[in-house]
């Protein structure tokens, strides 16, 4: 059976884009459902409920009163759930229809619309899009391998989600089952080059649609502005009275529609709630009323995945993380006795915890906005239990995820665990390139170490998977800065593209002063030398090693990125960085922490009125005392 069949009509009267079935199967592969002015898209328990009745279309002359429109809505939602069986229920609709639960998840937006014919452009527009004749051509041409150069170009240059990257990945087979999909590029005038590309999809009778864009990274101005001229002009010969150039998502995209004039504004309220079958015996009433909201058991069951809908958002429009890295201790446990780490030089007053899943859960609004999640603090992070459910949490939330590990318990049932979860970076720790090197890691020997990385490596080969990629962490102590040399041969035998050399930031016991190198040591000129010239022969194999040392001045911006980046301990307490919270049982004088997530939002955590005058002082010339001669204020990366 068709995945479409029986949703002609819909798509005809179709005013928002997710009414277009072709185009939401092609790229969400789902299953579509017409149900009277509704259509529902399932995919296994998720169903996608997209309610727009034609009591909302801005091509009304007289639009309905508002009673009626939200009575049509609510109608509409019942009915398709009455015929759902799924547990996982997204509506789509200009209101948060009336039989959502209250603790519904809700995210607002709004589709802008222009009139056609196009009013006159202003001058600006005018200028650019003048600009842009004298650089491209604009014409419609059938999806190549050219376009989809283009498409993993862009992907991979916004750094998108395998998920989101997936959804550009099905633009060809979008446009191949969508007769009314039409491909619109922009060539250089001088070579023909491809710079630019967009969709218009023309299927509804009254709405055009501009669905996709995609540019490469040295496409001129007023490109992007000449293919929407050209989706609108194809829009206005074939007789459509409106077109929906989509959600707003964030302020530069709303800036870039507002520019085409006064756009008519339809409310987008994505409601998403849980829900279970009620059961009389064994039968099960198909009402809507018969299902209700409920958690899942497991409380890390707020990280749910994101709908297709959500993906296709951020593919299209980019996804809006503030947040670089979210550090999340899950552990201070840790099997090894590495010298110069404060586990073995204070163990008396050291706390040994793991993380909860009640405390991982708890981030979740940061998670949420976060690029990155590294599972990592001042232990081992796969002693812990729940470490592959924080992984597979965080990236149902859409992150990249890593993680650092002494290698001590890396198996091959671990390692597998690992290429599945979803990490994308497993760094394995090292003070040096052989056994006498690494015995500052007292309890980890380096054969432990390279058989985890071997054990790693096989599982990646076994399930045909680039990722986790392997990194190395390197430690550089003074006394092992000539060792450095021998790092690119070790790289070469176990197969690692990447080492990242650092040095000791963090002093556990006053004999270890003289393994660090501070701000303006003269014994960094030496260290400078091996590290350029061990980095030269990895590069000269393919491989890569970065590093970092203290430079002789400060910088406002430390090598932490305290201004994008949080640590959060076992406990959920959050402070600047890892250096600041180490899991002492008594009190510390460099300890900051600004709130527990056990107690207050992290978001809210982030925002107090301490946490940000921290931050602003450290990218000051004034900063808190903890950070004035922190190496990693001075130090400059490679």
């Amino acid at each position: 059976m068709s995945p479409v069949r029986g949703c002609a009509p819909l798509t005809a009267q179709a005013y928002v884009m997710e009414q277009v079935a072709e185009y939401a199967v092609a790229v969400g592969g789902m299953r579509a459902i017409p149900y009277d002015s509704c259509i529902a898209y399932e995919e296994g328990q998720h169903c996608v409920i997209v309610a727009y009745p034609p009591e909302y279309d801005p091509a009304l002359p007289t639009p309905p009163p508002a009673g009626a429109c939200i009575a049509a809505l609510n109608t509409a939602v019942e009915r398709a759930l009455a015929h759902s069986r799924c547990t996982s229920v997204t509506v789509l609709a200009p209101n948060r229809p009336a039989v959502a639960p209250l603790d519904a998840a809700v995210h607002t937006d709004a589709y802008a619309f222009l009139p056609l014919p196009l009013s006159a452009p202003d001058a600006k527009l005018r200028n650019m899009l003048r600009r842009a004749s004298r650089e491209c051509v604009i014409a419609r041409e059938p999806m190549g391998e050219e376009h989809e150069t283009l498409l993993q170009h862009f992907c991979r240059s916004h750094a998108l989600e395998e998920g989101t990257s997936s959804i550009y990945a099905n633009i060809g087979q979008y446009l191949a089952s969508s007769p009314a999909a039409v491909l619109f590029t922009a060539r250089a005038v001088d070579n023909a080059r491809l710079l630019a590309l967009a969709v218009g999809e023309y299927a509804s009778l009254t709405t055009a649609f501009y669905m996709f864009a995609a540019r490469a990274a040295s496409c001129p101005p007023g490109v992007a502005d000449a293919l929407l001229l050209a989706v609108i002009r194809e829009a206005e010969k074939l007789g459509h009275s409106q077109i929906n150039l989509g959600l707003g998502i964030n302020e530069g995209i709303r800036r870039f529609k507002q520019k085409w004039g006064h756009a008519h504004l339809l409310p987008y309220v994505e409601t998403s709630w849980k829900r279970i079958p009620r059961r009389s015996g064994t039968t099960v009433r198909p009402d809507a009323a018969a299902f209700a909201a409920v958690p899942d058991s497991s409380p890390l069951s707020v990280y749910t995945a994101r709908p297709w809908t959500d993906r296709l958002r951020r593919a299209l429009f980019g996804d809006e993380r503030p947040f670089d890295c979210v550090q999340v201790e899950v552990t201070s446990l840790c099997p090894g006795q590495c010298s110069y780490c404060p586990h073995t030089t204070r163990r008396d007053v050291w706390k040994n915890r793991h993380m909860a899943e009640e405390t991982f859960a708890a981030l979740h609004p940061i998670v949420r906005r976060a690029r990155r999640v590294h599972l990592q603090g001042w232990g081992e992070p796969l002693l812990n239990p729940c470490f592959f459910s924080f992984a597979s949490a965080a990236r149902l939330a859409g992150c990249a995820v890593s993680t650092t590990t002494c290698g001590l318990h890396v198996t091959a049932n671990t390692a597998r665990k690992l290429v599945d979860c979803g990490l994308d970076i497993v760094a394995f720790s090292l003070t040096g390139v052989d056994e006498a090197g690494n015995a500052f890691r007292k309890g980890i020997p380096l054969s432990a170490v390279t058989a985890g990385i071997a054990a790693l490596q096989e599982a990646r080969r076994q399930a045909k998977s680039p990722v986790p990629h392997i990194h190395l962490a390197y430690l550089l102590l003074v006394s092992q800065v000539e060792a450095v040399i021998g790092l690119p041969a070790l790289m070469a035998r176990l197969n690692v593209s990447t080492a990242i050399v650092s040095t000791l930031d963090y002093m556990a016991a006053p004999e270890l002063q003289d393994e660090a190198f501070a701000p303006g040591d003269r014994r960094i000129g030496a260290a400078l030398d091996v590290l350029r010239r061990a980095a030269a022969q990895a590069e000269a194999e393919g491989r890569h090693i970065h590093y970092g040392l203290p430079g002789t001045t400060p910088r406002r911006e430390c090598a932490e990125h305290i201004q994008s980046c949080l640590y959060v301990d076992a406990e959920g307490e959050c402070s600047p960085c890892v250096y600041c919270n180490p899991p002492f049982v008594q009190q510390d004088e460099g300890r900051r922490v600004f709130g527990t997530v056990r107690h207050t939002a992290p978001l809210k955590i982030w925002d107090s009125l301490e946490f940000c005058r921290f931050r602003t002082a450290q990218a000051s010339e004034r900063p808190d005392e903890i950070c004035l001669a922190c190496p990693k204020r001075f130090e400059r990366l490679v």
